[in-house]
């Protein structure tokens, strides 16, 4: 009897933990991912910007839903400009960022998504060198996405409308993130300049230097 007992109680103990487990909130969204290099093009193009390119990237968060330490997080957007020293294709190690939070979140809201992404992300941002305020927008509309960072920063992406309308051995890079769905795309306006990073850019045509997808953590 007492060893029912036992077992009866380990039972609740693992269903109480499994439920909780399941009720805890997941934070998902619409992820876009602009690089220094085209991401899909030609094997001779790859080649001549692997080694100079692809030291940079913008990655943009557009969460749908979701809370971290008890603060929800609907609806914000949160963008991280990150550079290293070589390729972020291979360079994990001298990796810098800036992260920037919308002047509309709250205090609370700024401190889960900074502690959200250095604890989720931080093997794709590396040191978070700054955290700016600044006005972010982000709208779309079908395939199009513009997305800007006060005056640091304006992104305007068309991703393609189907993943199988690209050919796959011409895909030369992976997301710096695990995301679901994965499409590439084009920036047609991209440009960057701040004081917290050494680097700043401004693209001139389009470039195939764009991922989109969705991500949840």
């Amino acid at each position: 009897m007492k060893g029912i007992l036992v077992l009866t109680t380990l039972a609740l103990t693992l269903v109480a933990g499994f439920v909780f487990a399941t009720e805890t909130p997941t934070v998902q969204g619409e992820y876009i991912e602009a690089r220094s290099a085209s991401v899909y093009v030609g094997a001779c193009h790859f080649g001549a910007e692997y080694v100079e390119g692809g030291r940079e990237a913008t990655a943009v968060w557009n969460i749908h839903e979701g809370n971290w330490n008890g603060v929800s997080l609907n609806d914000l957007t949160v963008v991280a400009v990150i550079s290293a020293k070589n390729n972020l294709a291979t360079d994990t190690k001298t990796r810098k960022s800036v992260l920037y939070v919308d002047t509309n979140t709250t205090p609370e809201q700024r401190a889960a998504l900074k502690d959200m992404l250095t604890t989720k992300r931080t093997d794709v941002l590396g040191e978070v060198v700054a955290t700016q305020i600044a006005p972010i927008t982000f709208t779309k509309n079908g395939t199009k996405y513009d997305v800007t960072v006060g005056k640091a920063l304006a992104l305007s992406a068309n991703r393609y409308p189907c993943a199988g309308c690209t050919q796959p051995h011409q895909i030369w890079y992976k997301p710096l993130t695990t995301l679901q769905n994965a499409i590439v795309g084009k920036s047609e306006v991209y440009r960057y300049k701040d004081t917290h990073l050494p680097v700043m850019w401004q693209q001139s045509g389009a470039e195939n230097n764009v991922f989109v997808g969705d991500f949840s953590m």
